[in-house]
């Protein structure tokens, strides 16, 4: 895990404004992946989670309380500039209301924002598709019904241990458009939970009729430079400075991942959904050098 991210409960949000969001960054790109994989997507980070998993690339221990009409209106600047940094115009598309693009609300663990809910009721006219990703743990009500689902669940960790996949809350299945996990092959013939899916998952796919999505598991070698600076530096960095450092991982540099670990993680998932007729969900983005 790269960043501190010390777990908190919805009691953290106690005193939130009914019409703020606590942010860590915010950025314009593809998304990697899911249903929209591929697609042009506007992201907010949403800072805190209530879990540490031990693989998390992904550093939102701090943030900044922004008000809804800020976070939109926002929007169009953020995207202006990732087309100036590459000396293009800004395309109509991607200005104004109805963006053609997906807003994606990921975290940290958005469903600790409660008032999350009423946030996407006022972005529905800004963007053509809005998703959360959560990891299902906490309910989230109210979720509008337009609003696309996808329920991430990790597994329980104890002093470096991988215990058990925790299950997400009933209501949150129930909800849930997607499930998507993340898949590690087992080491020396030694299984952890992430080396399969859970039962309740698959016998959830099959009532629903519903897709899962399973992501090769990415292992390092290093910690990017990124997350040594975000971790040193976060607290006294702008959302600006954090959206800009936080979020670039390239497949392709050079030292940085584990490539034969990934290789093995890539080709046991791919087997893995063939099986078990899932979706292989790779993070594109990654391959881009984008955010």
């Amino acid at each position: 895990m790269f960043g501190l991210n010390d777990k908190v409960g919805r009691s953290f949000f106690k005193d939130a404004k009914s019409d703020a969001l606590f942010v860590t960054s915010r950025f314009f790109t593809l998304q990697g992946e899911g249903p929209f994989r591929g697609h042009p997507a506007y992201f907010i980070r949403l800072a805190k989670c209530n879990l540490a998993c031990s693989f998390c690339d992904t550093y939102f221990d701090t943030g900044e309380w922004l008000d809804f009409t800020s976070l939109l209106e926002e929007a169009d600047t953020v995207i202006a500039a990732f087309f100036q940094k590459r000396n293009l115009p800004t395309p109509a598309w991607a200005q104004g209301l109805a963006k053609k693009m997906v807003l994606v609300i990921t975290g940290g663990e958005p469903s600790l924002q409660r008032n999350l809910s009423a946030f996407l009721e006022k972005a529905q006219p800004y963007f053509q598709q809005t998703q959360i990703e959560s990891n299902g743990s906490s309910i989230l009500p109210d979720l509008p019904e337009n609003t696309t689902l996808v329920v991430s669940p990790k597994c329980l960790e104890k002093d470096g241990a991988i215990i058990r996949y925790l299950k997400p809350n009933i209501k949150m299945l129930e909800r849930a458009d997607y499930l998507k996990f993340v898949m590690s092959a087992p080491e020396d013939n030694h299984y952890t939970p992430y080396s399969e899916i859970p039962t309740w998952a698959h016998e959830w796919t099959e009532k629903t009729k519903k897709q899962v999505f399973v992501s090769p598991m990415n292992r390092y070698l290093r910690e990017p430079q990124r997350a040594q600076t975000i971790r040193d530096k976060g607290r006294d960095l702008t959302l600006e400075e954090r959206s800009e450092i936080n979020e670039v991982v390239s497949f392709w540099e050079p030292g940085l991942l584990d490539l034969k670990k990934n290789q093995r993680n890539h080709e046991y998932t791919a087997e893995y959904c063939m099986k078990h007729g899932l979706i292989l969900n790779l993070q594109i983005h990654l391959f881009a050098s984008l955010p």
